[in-house]
């Protein structure tokens, strides 16, 4: 979610640069492109072996050695973002920050390294840009394709049509996670070898079932074990192009005749890539049986490609999170004249709040969706409708929303009536904290005005603001004709108190 402000003077050509950090488990990447003739021209890529996933314990905890290689890959990919609108950033945190224990410590020092807003998206949600990413290489529309992204903490599974996918799943075994579980004193035994494919094969049981129902015509593998592997044979002569399912059981043979990780020499094979080698191909070799694989297609295109496209999409009206709004409210039959009436209600306040709060159109539009959202407990029950609404939002998949977005969305539409507790806020990085609290403010206001669901009685109203003081104005014809609407107005003053609010609801100085 990108908070800053586009430097006041930026260069046509630094206008159309956009760049896209991919933050996996194994390795930190960084692509910029250039926008020219309506298409993307890639004009820098950097990519560092940094294995943040191997540096994470069960606990959670990132050890003190991976956080400062991290940190020191991050300046330097913050160096060559320098000067780049925010809007044109959009960088992720995949598999292992949605283990940190305390990610959003981590986020505050990681971000200002970067210069730019990091995001911790969920697997689904990885696999949808992934298959994004992947799409944008692939001639023709009309096969259905099996994408598998093998990474560093997680593996992501996706059937799709065109750049549309139908099924996606995220499992949690890649390259590092497996080599560290199984092999992590660097001893590979075909015992050891065994227990690891099982143990993912027991994990794909579901999942292969279900994707061999819906069926595929090609299968496509991204990120950096299948393009290791696919060199690998290519210069063993196993293959020309492709990986196959002799050419893994080839390698799986090279791999126990080494004995350990560090002695695996193989040509194409980087020093980089060795350490992790084996959890890779382990991974590599359960998809080939559990899917029924005979060939893998390898595609230099992944994640990053995929941030890419989907980040110009958002700027330029094909943001694929209104769908997943416009999907919300008919599947929990939201009361469209109510919800669009509390939406236009509250972004009249935002408006008159945003400059001296420092809020932004990226705000504006998740008050808008927190609006069109909050009534969707209602589907569950009346009673403390608002604890379902925000349960059903903040767990549910929701395409196109990173984990931060939707935990805002969340907070906005759980606290939008009752009391507001203390650490309302406390899912999200402290740079959200602000612009939540205001965003909240908007919204409860909104929904007292909205409550008689009356479109008629919703005042004319001004809003004066000094600090963490606000001062609704009313006409007194209206004030004295809604004492009802008065009196909800005067108990939101206790509940604001807790987000830090001075609310004063009933100023005179609207002349009727």
């Amino acid at each position: 979610m990108s908070q800053g402000t586009s430097p006041a003077k930026t260069s046509p050509e630094t206008a159309a640069t956009y760049a896209a950090v991919d933050l996996g488990s194994n390795s930190f990447h960084m692509l910029v492109a250039r926008r020219e003739h309506g298409e993307l021209r890639i004009i820098d890529r950097i990519k560092e072996m940094v294995r943040l996933g191997g540096g994470l314990d069960r606990e959670g905890v990132l050890d003190a050695d991976t956080q400062q290689r991290a940190l020191s890959c991050l300046a330097r990919f913050g160096q060559r973002l320098r000067g780049l609108p925010a809007d044109n950033i959009r960088a992720v945190g995949t598999q292992t920050f949605r283990r940190l224990r305390n990610a959003n410590a981590f986020l505050l020092v990681a971000e200002t390294g970067l210069g730019a807003s990091i995001d911790i998206i969920g697997g689904r949600e990885e696999a949808r840009l992934i298959y994004l990413g992947v799409s944008q290489g692939v001639s023709g529309h009309e096969d259905r394709r099996l994408v598998i992204d093998i990474g560093g903490g997680s593996t992501e599974f996706v059937i799709g049509q065109g750049v549309d996918p139908i099924e996606m799943e995220s499992v949690q075994f890649g390259c590092v996670s497996l080599t560290r579980r199984f092999f992590g004193d660097g001893r590979i035994s075909a015992r050891r070898w065994t227990r690891a494919v099982e143990a993912v094969l027991t994990e794909l049981q579901e999942l292969q079932t279900r994707y061999r129902t819906t069926g595929w015509q090609t299968a496509i593998g991204s990120s950096g074990t299948v393009l290791a592997v696919a060199e690998i044979c290519r210069q063993l002569g196993w293959t020309e192009r492709d990986i196959d399912a002799a050419s893994v059981g080839r390698l799986r043979e090279r791999l126990l005749q080494a004995g350990r990780c560090e002695d695996v020499n193989l040509p194409g094979l980087s020093e980089r890539r060795q350490p992790v080698l084996a959890g890779g191909v382990v991974m590599l070799q359960a998809c080939f049986e559990a899917f029924g694989l005979q060939q893998l297609r390898a595609s230099p295109f992944a994640l990053r490609e995929g941030l890419l496209h989907d980040m110009l999409g958002r700027l330029e009206n094909r943001d694929p999170r209104e769908a997943t709004i416009a999907a919300f409210r008919a599947r929990y039959g939201v009361d469209a004249a109510q919800a669009d009436r509390v939406r236009s209600t509250a972004l009249e306040a935002f408006d008159q709040l945003a400059d001296r709060f420092e809020l932004t159109p990226v705000h504006r539009r998740f008050l808008a969706w927190g609006a069109e959202l909050h009534e969707v407990g209602l589907c569950v029950s009346h009673s403390h409708y608002e604890r379902h609404s925000g349960y059903l939002v903040g767990q549910s998949d929701m395409a196109g929303f990173t984990t931060q977005e939707q935990c805002f969305v969340a907070a906005l539409v759980q606290y939008h009536r009752r009391p507001v507790p203390r650490d309302y806020g406390r899912a999200l990085p402290s740079r959200l904290h602000g612009p939540l609290r205001m965003t909240l403010f908007c919204l409860r206001f909104s929904w007292v005005l909205c409550r008689t669901r009356d479109t008629s009685a919703i005042p004319e109203f001004r809003l004066n603001f000094n600090e963490d003081d606000i001062e609704a104005e009313f006409a007194a014809s209206w004030r004295n004709a809604h004492p009802l609407t008065i009196a909800d107005l005067e108990s939101e003053t206790r509940q604001l108190r807790a987000i830090g609010l001075n609310f004063s609801p009933d100023v005179p100085g609207i002349t009727a």
